[in-house]
């Protein structure tokens, strides 16, 4: 076990990139959903599926490539999903329609799920319980600088371009993204302590479900991250459309929203030595689910004001900076020896309950933002019930 000083910070870095590439894969275009969808000649519900179509492929794909990488070793599964990820994005930019483009952000979102599903399994190889915690708090942190500047950064490029140079620009920060990885990140797991076949590995979610606890953790950071794709899917419409935001306003706009997060990300690396990764989760979940409320409430005000709708928000999203590293870690704390297994059980659980979360934003569509409201104000109260009724001490 490697102690949190000796942590290089370029691999702290690169490790942060890696899981970057998933927000900037959602968050680098949202700018552009209303103008792509009349490019392509689409509908805005299929232009917001492909956010959540993103999230179905993401979170499916965990299942498999979490064992494989207990039996094969952590690099080639990045390694792979760097390549994989590049040709999505090259496809998705260079896609005539709006079916290729679904097709191309299918084959992204595969290459993704192979790499975030290797990051957390790669830092539980070398940090435990509240170390694993801070750590993974502080990959989150540089994490949270993809959706804080990418909206800004899409918007930017509509000024200069087309949607399409938003993929050209994924593809150009993968690229620079897999040379750092291929510079910086070590193998974490050694052969010897590699499982023998994938066949055994898939049965040991069979033992992950049967974890009463670790099921209410995980249930936790799910229904929290469940609010922060009502969001995501559900704000470009309230912001852009509903109120006359324009692009360009939108990405600081949404950008605000995650410095919150990431102020409060640093805020909880650091004082989770002092107070322990379970007190800071009962915080923000304390807090989290009385924004919930509120969010709740102003669905009975007619036509809310985006000055009412986004302080709460982003109450909303920077407490899940405290609630989903911390509920995580509660999750993966009885599962060292199946660190890929359960990553990948953790993931596909929580990217399956924000797809869905997404997806019924997009069903629900109704030319208001009651959708958003209720998603992130529902998801807020589960994930206060999933801790309280089965995680709490």
């Amino acid at each position: 076990m490697i102690h949190r000083a000796t942590l290089p910070p370029m691999l702290l870095v690169t490790l942060g990139a890696l899981a970057a590439l998933t927000p900037f894969a959602i968050d680098l275009y949202l700018p552009s959903l209303p103008t792509l969808a009349r490019d392509l000649d689409s509908d805005i519900r299929l232009a917001q599926l492909s956010v959540t179509l993103y999230l179905w492929f993401f979170a499916s794909a965990q299942l498999f490539f979490g064992p494989l990488s207990d039996v094969h070793g952590r690099r080639p599964l990045i390694g792979g999903g760097l390549l994989v990820f590049a040709l999505g994005a090259l496809g998705c930019a260079l896609a005539p329609s709006i079916s290729l483009l679904l097709l191309c952000r299918g084959l992204q979102a595969i290459g993704g799920a192979a790499i975030a599903v290797t990051i957390p399994a790669l830092v539980r190889d070398r940090f435990a319980n509240d170390d694993y915690a801070r750590v993974m708090t502080l990959v989150m942190l540089i994490m949270g600088l993809a959706p804080l500047i990418a909206p800004s950064l899409g918007g930017l490029l509509l000024l200069l371009g087309s949607w399409r140079w938003v993929f050209a620009t994924l593809l150009i920060i993968t690229l620079a993204t897999a040379l750092l990885f291929t510079r910086v990140i070590p193998e974490t797991l050694p052969p010897q302590r590699r499982q023998p076949r994938l066949g055994a590995q898939l049965r040991h979610y069979g033992r992950i479900l049967g974890h009463r606890r670790a099921l209410a953790y995980l249930g936790t950071a799910s229904a929290s991250f469940a609010g922060l794709m009502a969001f995501v899917v559900g704000s470009p419409f309230v912001y852009i459309e509903l109120h006359g935001i324009s692009p360009q306003i939108f990405g600081p706009l949404f950008g605000a929203n995650v410095a919150a997060a990431l102020v409060v990300s640093l805020l909880n690396a650091r004082l989770i030595p002092r107070f322990g990764a379970e007190r800071m989760l009962r915080v923000g979940l304390g807090v989290q689910v009385f924004v919930a409320v509120l969010l709740l409430g102003l669905t009975k005000v007619p036509e809310p004001s985006l000055w009412l709708i986004a302080p709460l928000t982003g109450a909303y999203l920077g407490m899940t900076a405290l609630i989903m590293g911390n509920a995580m870690a509660g999750f993966m704390a009885d599962f060292a020896a199946l660190a890929g297994t359960a990553s990948a059980f953790g993931g596909a659980v929580r990217f399956a309950v924000g797809a869905l979360s997404g997806s019924l934003i997009s069903l629900l569509h109704n030319g208001s933002a009651t959708p958003l409201l209720v998603g992130m104000g529902v998801s807020g109260l589960l994930g206060g019930c999933c801790y309280w009724l089965g995680a709490r001490k």
